[in-house]
């Protein structure tokens, strides 16, 4: 047996059944002692937790522990289909958190293996902890003070010990694992640092849906821990300054009911990332999108009210909403940050991923705004016939024209700041090229939508609507497209085919 501690691939046998003796002994003590499934989903959370937390130390290579969680990533989703394992999948709620928990550390492995793995151990064990006491916490209070921001209810109580128990794993892991690797740190600097890292920790984990804090979380905690340990000063004062700010926004977005509770929430985990370590040049774009495609949708809400009963969402936005239309400009500014910081090819081309992105968001959304003051019906964007108001897919005059002004807005006003706080000047064509990119996004919205996104018949009153319901009718039939495909996912697509487009178009003309 000795010889299976002595390479990665024996080590990954052993670690291997290592996670399956300690999912063997719950399901026991599950049968057998009849513990509540959400204990032994606990206990299992942690001490695989921990577990995993060894790798670090006993694996030479990082290709042996990214297998073990593909794995298990993968027994664990079809043990949660044919309803396996009943230790940690049986709950009174459908959840895949036991899937997205080992592509969470599949992701933290592949990112701070070498880079630091203080930040990999310190964010698996926040959420190896911190979960389960905020469940804890949470279920044995007689009377919680329950709120609810997406689908699913937390406590105050919850979420408070979710905070507190992050900020002590980050201030006690980043101070012990950066002295054991040879970068050791002060205590004030993991206290302020391990702060906003739980702040964002649990903001992240009270839009969980269906185990999604599993994967939120870690993640999340990840991001915070690399912008602040591995920055300038200016840019950690800069993100933890945004961090507050964006509450403000948020706050304020709820409260003019342009956002929803979910939406202000998404804002704020959205803005943080995207303000605080991306800065001006890419906060102008953003709060340019949103200010005047909000006042838009204020001014249109009038015009658009026979078309509440066709379009999927109307009114104040929620946090699909906000990712489907920021997500990929967030992603972007990630990249940028982590892998290319310094204006150079890279980091242009990131950045005008990114504003691309936003254009085609823009564009979209002032195409559907200004196209509902339109007083002749949309043509669809696959025949050129007249079809009725709202139809996905359907293009107006008046609409499109508001299309190019969005895009054209965000393209300039993006290359200005660019230009202000970056000092870096593109060529006038670039303004051109990036407008273009944001149309080509808005117009893959209408084919998609026109093609493959989900459409239903209401049976009372024969309208074909984006909506599931209607008349009073649920579960109303499909009758195109196919039924994952909503209009938040076709605003995705839009701006990741806004994005690619204008940074297709950089690489090959300028």
């Amino acid at each position: 047996m000795h010889f299976l501690f002595q390479t990665d691939w024996g080590l990954f046998f052993v670690f291997t059944v290592a996670i399956l003796v300690i999912l063997a002994v719950a399901d026991m003590f599950l049968k057998l002692l009849k513990i509540h499934p959400h204990n032994t989903r606990r206990l299992v959370h942690i001490l695989v937790g921990c577990l995993v937390c060894t790798a670090p130390f006993i694996f030479e290579s990082r290709i042996p522990v990214l297998v073990i969680a593909f794995l298990f990533a993968v027994m664990n989703y079809f043990a949660i289909k044919y309803k396996l394992i009943r230790s940690i999948h049986e709950t009174d709620r459908i959840s895949y958190g036991t899937v997205y928990f080992p592509i969470s550390f599949f992701i933290l492995v592949f990112w701070f293996w070498e880079k630091d793995p203080a930040i990999l151990l310190t964010a698996m064990l926040i959420m190896a902890f911190a979960d389960p006491v905020a469940s804890w916490v949470g279920e044995s209070r007689r009377k919680p003070l329950l709120f609810t921001i997406l689908t699913e209810k937390k406590s105050l109580q919850g979420s408070t010990a979710m905070f507190i128990t992050a900020l002590i794993v980050a201030v006690l892991s980043m101070k012990g694992f950066r002295g054991l690797f040879g970068d050791p740190i002060s205590w004030q600097t993991a206290v302020l640092f391990g702060f906003f890292t739980a702040i964002y920790s649990a903001g992240a984990e009270t839009i969980s849906h269906q185990g999604t804090d599993n994967l939120m979380v870690p993640i999340g905690a990840g991001i915070m821990l690399d912008a602040l340990y591995h920055s300038a000063p200016d840019l950690q004062f800069q993100l933890m300054l945004w961090m507050g700010v964006t509450v403000l926004i948020a706050w304020l977005a709820y409260k003019t009911r342009s956002l929803n509770l979910s939406g202000a929430m998404g804002a704020w985990l959205l803005g943080t990332v995207v303000f605080g370590i991306g800065g001006p040049a890419w906060m102008i774009p953003m709060v340019i999108f949103f200010v005047f495609s909000t006042a838009l949708s204020k001014i249109g809400k009038k015009h658009k009210k026979k078309l509440e009963t066709v379009f999927e969402k109307t009114g104040n936005r929620d946090i699909y909403q906000v990712f489907a239309n920021g997500g990929v400009a967030m992603i972007a500014t990630m990249f940028w940050h982590f892998i290319t910081p310094e204006w150079e090819l890279c980091g242009i081309l990131f950045y005008l991923i990114f504003l691309s992105a936003v254009a085609a968001a823009t564009a979209d959304t002032w195409g559907t705004e200004i196209g509902a003051f339109s007083r002749r019906e949309p043509v669809s964007i696959l025949t050129g016939k007249r079809v009725p108001s709202g139809t996905s897919g359907g293009l107006t005059l008046l609409g499109t024209l508001g299309a190019l002004t969005g895009a054209f807005l965000i393209a300039l006003s993006g290359m200005l700041a660019l230009k202000w706080f970056a000092g870096i000047t593109l060529a006038p064509g670039v303004l051109w090229a990036l407008t273009a990119a944001g149309l080509f996004g808005s117009l893959a919205d209408s084919v998609l939508g026109a093609t493959v996104q989900a459409q239903y018949q209401c049976p009372t009153c024969h309208k074909i609507t984006e909506k599931t319901q209607h008349c009073g009718n649920a579960n109303i039939p499909r009758v195109h497209g196919h039924p994952l495909i909503n209009n938040d996912a076709v605003n995705f697509f839009n701006t990741l085919a806004g994005g690619l487009a204008g940074g297709l178009i950089y690489l090959l003309f300028y």
